[in-house]
């Protein structure tokens, strides 16, 4: 049977199952994890079934730099050697990630296939191919249902809406809002786009953005979920009511401070524990806010189902499909000993983010400092920044150092 259509009850069963076996297999070879779990007290065997996974330690995703600058490269939790890996990342934080041999080692076929990507569709995927693995995850995703893909990465719109043009791509993978930028310079420059469907990730989707793509676009859209350390955990489903649980991964929703599950329909913080032999992610907490839907969903899948994500769990926010640390925004300034207090300020306009650094300082500073702190956040964040100076007493005191202005209706 396909595993989105097993009980739901059934497939925990196999999951724990799974678990249990990696932990007690592959996972042996992965020193970190072995610590952690010594330092808990605890064994493989200790795992019998989802009750007893409480009891396991937690790894945070805002704890991996700490970890891994202490072990290079991967914190000890790599359970394979590094010259057997396919590819090596560096997302930011900074936080390393390893990419394990094989097909489907991120899973997002299964995702591919329930938003309608199929074999002969060209697909325009505008992921950044430097450093970050989302270009490769989605790319490799595609070809796994037979899609032929264009590497178009994000930037320099009127050369891809030409592209896309020229080829009659079929299908977008990317920002809601870069595929808005698109579909926007496409009518700048008299060009007509084949896109008929996409799959959207990294950034919020506002519903009336869906409903522009879909009725005045032709374009079925749907959206993903997933994380540059785990890859695929949820997608959408014709019916878009929530995000199916990709069955590859055991995910838990759970209470932030406690680590305890919360009941179906509550917020909590959204854990997951991916059946990968390579990278030893037991309990991985992603940050994000999310809720369980266990009702039946009419597409037919038995998979529980996300909501959609309700925010983070610390005051980190996206913004253009990355993560934004304060902590980011403090190393950048801590360079300008003139700026006395800032904080960054996310807003949207045109169905798109903006960042903009706002400080305050003694004296005004000239124009090639401010465009070195734009360019010293662009290094530290890898986000361009309209950078700021703002009267003295503007920013309050306990003012926090991101300030996310944007409004989702």
């Amino acid at each position: 049977m396909n595993r989105e259509h097993l009980p739901p009850e059934e497939l925990l069963r196999e999951q724990i199952a799974g678990v249990r076996d990696l932990m007690s297999g592959a996972w042996q070879a992965a020193p970190g994890f072995v610590r952690r779990l010594e330092a808990a007290r605890l064994a493989p065997d200790d795992l019998r079934s989802a009750v007893d996974l409480p009891r396991f330690p937690i790894l945070r995703k805002s704890d991996l730099p700490k970890i891994q600058a202490a072990d290079p490269p991967f914190g000890g939790l790599l359970a394979v050697p590094v010259e057997r890996l396919k590819r090596l990342f560096a997302s930011p934080g900074p936080i390393y990630e390893p990419e394990g041999e094989g097909p489907g080692y991120y899973r997002w076929e299964r995702t591919m296939r329930a938003i309608g990507f199929a074999p002969g569709d060209i697909v325009l995927n505008c992921f950044g191919y430097h450093l970050t693995p989302a270009a490769a995850m989605f790319e490799e995703g595609a070809h796994a249902v037979g899609c032929v893909v264009v590497p178009a990465g994000i930037g320099n719109s009127e050369v891809q809406t030409a592209v896309a043009a020229h080829y009659r791509a079929t299908g977008y993978i990317g920002l809601p809002s870069y595929l808005k930028v698109l579909l926007e310079q496409a009518k700048k420059s008299g060009v007509s786009l084949a896109i008929a469907k996409a799959l959207v990730l990294a950034e919020k989707l506002p519903e009336s953005l869906r409903v522009e793509f879909q009725q005045l676009h032709g374009i079925h859209v749907r959206q993903g979920y997933g994380t540059a350390e785990m890859g695929a955990l949820a997608y959408e489903c014709e019916a878009a009511r929530g995000f199916h649980l990709d069955p590859g991964v055991l995910v838990e929703i759970v209470d932030p401070v406690t680590g305890m599950p919360v009941e179906p329909g509550t917020p909590g913080e959204v854990v997951c524990t991916p059946l990968n032999p390579v990278y030893a992610l037991l309990r991985f907490a992603t940050g994000d806010l999310a809720a369980l839907d266990t009702t039946p969903c009419p597409c037919g899948r038995t998979t529980h189902r996300l909501t959609a994500i309700l925010g983070r769990v610390d005051q980190s926010t996206k913004v253009r499909g990355l993560f934004l640390h304060p902590a980011q925004v403090t190393e950048a300034l801590a360079s300008f000993p003139a700026v006395e207090r800032f904080r960054a300020v996310v807003v949207r306009e045109r169905a798109m983010d903006d960042l903009i650094i706002e400080f305050v300082a003694s004296s005004t500073l000239p124009h090639d400092v401010r465009k070195a702190i734009g360019t010293r956040v662009k290094e530290t964040t890898k986000l361009s920044a309209r950078v700021v100076q703002l009267e003295a007493g503007s920013i309050p005191d306990a003012a926090p150092v991101i300030d996310d202005r944007r409004t989702w209706d």
